[in-house]
């Protein structure tokens, strides 16, 4: 817990499995954030995320970048991230399903 916070972290504890206990805080500099209203697709979700600050832990970031949810079955949740202004290489697999709502799933999308 000490090295959690000691990094500026959030630390919480929890009972459910393998959530996890240190994470970066809602208004940490690194990572994405949302940019605009989530957009509604046939599947599930489209939304923009723009990089925050210029602080990068890993380097040659992409802003903006696009996460589209889609809910693919009543147990299975499709996401998939993507440059929209590059193309880039993703691994040739097309997993398709029925499509249901986020009401008939079995799981929560928040």
């Amino acid at each position: 817990q000490e090295a959690c916070e000691a990094r500026g972290c959030t630390w919480c504890s929890s009972d459910v499995p393998n959530a996890p206990w240190c994470f970066f805080p809602e208004n940490s500099p690194y990572g994405y954030a949302r940019s605009g209203n989530p957009e509604q697709t046939d599947k599930g979700w489209r939304v923009t995320l723009n990089k925050r600050q210029a602080l990068s832990l890993f380097g040659n970031d992409i802003s903006p970048i696009v996460l589209e949810v889609e809910f693919q079955t009543k147990d299975r949740l499709r996401f998939r991230l993507y440059d929209p202004n590059a193309q880039r290489f993703e691994v040739p697999l097309k997993i398709d399903g029925p499509g249901v709502t986020a009401e008939e799933a079995n799981y929560e999308v928040e």
